[in-house]
């Protein structure tokens, strides 16, 4: 397409010309022929034949966790004529940083020449993102033949929330099942913990006899194991928009999605089963499964968390009792700010589970970002928190956690005391 600079050199060069013979001036005949020259050399910048442009990105879909930096990578193949000033700028959404190269650059094509665009993003926060569609524009060195193309390769980015190893503490069902795992058994069966001794059987495998023993009491000796089994274990996350308190950078929602996070990859580690439930204003949910594909979808069911007030934790009850297994172990992260929270808590906890509440504690939060607190009503909530949480230690385990601490030391002082009581 021409520019309006173009068309307005042109209507000058006309009126110039016309003037020019009509007045007998030299002076416009002069313009006249002077913008002629500028069309002209203009004219040798517009773009004369097919335009064959092919974009294409090294990967369409990737996963970071929260801050980490990632290369974006794209080429750009002209199958067409050569292009001496290509544009190309790649769409970012606002909640990236480019640290690295540039996402607009300036390229020469010759014909049939390729060239590839690498430059590094930071993405600060947890989320679903696209990159993209790529614009490309073409312009003479005068500016008056512009062409413009849009690219829409698109790159789909998860942006991991972060997780933190626990190495001190395991969180374990207490009900295991019949597949093999890290849980000690009460019965005795595949294992690596020893449990006792037995004489020999035709079928026990060579392997299992104890040759000391054997030689000791002059017959065969088995030695036996205790068996080691799994569990399941469900994580549900709050995501009601009356649950969260904090502003964009420290709020309960993030932290509840952290410690949901680590959780899981905890206890997969163990060799459980892990099922979650998001409640928002959707609910989304995963039913238990084992492994490193099924911890990449859960964080990437995490890594989308948005606040939402359709769905509550008292709609939990049904989705449990209708799709997850039975005397699964159940992991509620939750601010505990609803006293209908702590009752639908405390009915599942007359269910066929054991129950773990995990409460992000939103008053060091609201502390944290108010600057001036009322310390009378900040004494009232902590007293109404201390309330719930008391109530709710009689049915299960209570872990009230500050979120700018690991999760880990909350946890082992909590199940350390529950062992001893």
């Amino acid at each position: 397409m021409k520019s309006m600079t173009c068309f307005g050199l042109f209507v000058t060069t006309i009126l110039s010309l016309i003037l020019g013979l009509i007045l007998q001036s030299w002076v416009f005949l002069i313009v006249a022929i002077a913008n002629l020259s500028i069309l002209a050399v203009g004219n040798l910048g517009a773009i004369k034949g097919e335009v064959k442009l092919e974009v294409k990105r090294k990967s369409e879909e990737m996963s970071i966790y929260e801050n980490d930096e990632v290369w974006i990578e794209l080429s750009i193949k002209n199958d067409g004529r050569a292009l001496n000033y290509l544009e190309v700028f790649d769409s970012l959404p606002s909640n990236t940083e480019v640290v690295e190269g540039s996402n607009h650059q300036v390229l020469k094509l010759d014909e049939n020449e390729e060239k590839t665009i690498r430059y590094m993003i930071s993405c600060p926060r947890r989320g679903k993102i696209s990159i993209g569609p790529i614009k490309l524009r073409y312009r003479d060195p005068l500016d008056f033949h512009v062409e413009e193309w849009t690219s829409y390769e698109l790159m789909k980015l998860f942006i991991l929330p972060t997780t933190h190893e626990m190495e001190s503490v395991n969180v374990r069902p207490f009900y295991t099942r019949s597949w093999i795992g890290n849980i000690s058994s009460q019965s005795m069966g595949l294992g690596s913990d020893f449990f006792s001794l037995r004489d020999y059987r035709a079928e026990d495998d060579l392997k299992d006899i104890n040759w000391k023993a054997t030689a000791r009491f002059l017959k065969p000796m088995t030695n036996e194991f205790v068996g080691e089994r799994a569990g399941d274990v469900i994580i549900v996350v709050d995501g009601h928009r009356f649950s969260r308190i904090g502003d964009v950078q420290r709020n309960t929602l993030d932290a509840t999605v952290r410690a949901a996070g680590t959780l899981a990859s905890s206890i997969l580690a163990d060799r459980n089963r892990v099922g979650l439930i998001i409640l928002g204003d959707y609910l989304t949910w995963l039913y238990p499964d084992a492994g490193r594909d099924h911890f990449y979808k859960i964080m990437e069911k995490l890594s989308g968390v948005e606040e939402g007030g359709h769905w509550e934790l008292k709609d939990t009850k049904w989705l449990l009792k209708r799709f997850f297994p039975s005397r699964s172990m159940i992991i509620f992260i939750s601010p505990l700010l609803s006293k209908r929270v702590s009752e639908t808590i405390i009915d599942i906890c007359m269910k066929e589970y054991n129950v773990m509440v995990i409460s992000p504690n939103p008053l060091i939060i609201q502390k944290e970002i108010i600057d001036d607190h009322n310390v009378l009503a900040e004494e009232l909530s902590q007293l109404e928190r201390e309330i719930v949480l008391e109530r709710l230690w009689r049915y299960s385990i209570v872990v009230d956690w500050d979120p700018n601490e690991p999760l880990e030391a909350s946890l082992e002082g909590v199940i350390r005391y529950w062992k001893r009581s």
